[in-house]
């Protein structure tokens, strides 16, 4: 019996060793080192998550409020292109400091999707649903979209939170992870959803050709869709009025893209009329909503540029109506 113990405690060691050594050696390779194993702390910082399906992690900057509560909440806030998590985290740091902990009652979470791993749109955008040629169907536990409901979990058990659902923000190509997340996996544990300044979207019907609808002609089919339960998801399409410049060429990964129109207010607006007609026609309850803000899609003189300020605000709102000193006009 002490031969078998002292066996398995030789193999978790083992295990724990080398898990240790591959986060330590992804933390000395990371551009940010103060992602590490530590896991949150009260106060801002960066944990690295384990991903199951991979010998890989995802770094995580957060926000821990310094008090927990019965009714902590849960909020992601998905990055852009420049996968700059870190900078999305700060901009949502920003609504703490004036309101009260009553009212900033949640874990902040901006988890990094990193190039290597979540290459370009097709990795990232789109949720790693499908591999670069988009012919082959990934494996669910492979998509992006399913990392966020395994940190969920897994930040639930860590902290002990009662949290059952999550509010899940996100702006420019983090929009069009958050709509095609609402989209192809209705059944997540998503509180409200915010989709602030997409360049491009998905519009669930069956005669577009994905992915910009849901009509695959080559490769793999698409998964089936639970439309109903989509349209029930509570989802705002955020648009910043000032954001109306023609998009460049190189924005359009794909060709169906610019049907949509020239620019993201063109497009959020196309988004938005389409998909509302179709809840209609099917007779579905429809829980989006569109809202229009006197924002543009960066503030481009800040170094790196960062997203309106405004976008947050207004999305903030959308969450937590009873916040104070945040403008949303």
């Amino acid at each position: 019996m002490k031969k078998w113990l002292v066996f398995i405690i030789i193999v978790f060691l083992c295990f724990y060793s080398t898990y240790v050594a591959n986060a330590s050696d992804y933390a000395l390779k990371s551009s940010d080192n103060s992602c590490n194993l530590q896991f949150m702390k009260k106060g801002e910082g960066c944990f690295l998550y384990k991903v199951k399906s991979g010998n890989f992690y995802i770094p995580i900057y957060y926000y821990l409020p310094d008090t927990l509560q019965e009714n902590t909440k849960v909020l992601f806030a998905m990055h852009g292109e420049k996968r700059n998590a870190q900078d999305y985290r700060n901009d949502w740091r920003k609504i703490y400091k004036y309101n009260s902990e009553q009212h900033t009652n949640f874990i902040l979470l901006a988890p990094r999707f990193e190039q290597k791993r979540f290459p370009k749109a097709v990795g990232y955008n789109l949720g790693n649903m499908f591999t670069k040629d988009l012919k082959i169907l990934n494996p669910r536990n492979q998509w992006a979209f399913t990392e966020i409901e395994n940190i969920f979990t897994f930040v639930k058990i860590t902290t002990k939170v009662k949290a059952n659902t999550y509010y899940l923000y996100g702006h420019s190509a983090g929009a069009q992870f958050v709509h095609r997340m609402v989209i192809f996996m209705p059944h997540a544990h998503i509180q409200k959803a915010v989709a602030a300044e997409a360049g491009s979207y998905t519009i669930p019907d069956e005669n577009r050709e994905y992915p910009c609808g849901l009509k695959k002609l080559t490769g793999d089919p698409l998964s089936s869709v639970d439309l109903k339960k989509t349209f029930t998801i509570p989802m705002t399409i955020i648009l910043g009025t000032k954001d109306n410049k023609v998009l460049p060429p190189e924005h359009d990964s794909y060709a169906c893209y610019t049907k949509q129109g020239s620019n993201r207010l063109a497009r959020g607006e196309y988004f938005y009329t389409h998909v509302k007609s179709i809840a209609h026609n099917r007779k579905e309850d429809f829980n989006w909503t569109l809202k229009e803000v006197t924002a543009t899609h960066i503030v481009a003189k800040t170094n790196p540029p960062i997203e309106d300020p405004m976008l947050v605000s207004c999305a903030a709102l959308e969450f937590f109506p009873k916040l104070t000193f945040v403008n949303c006009k």
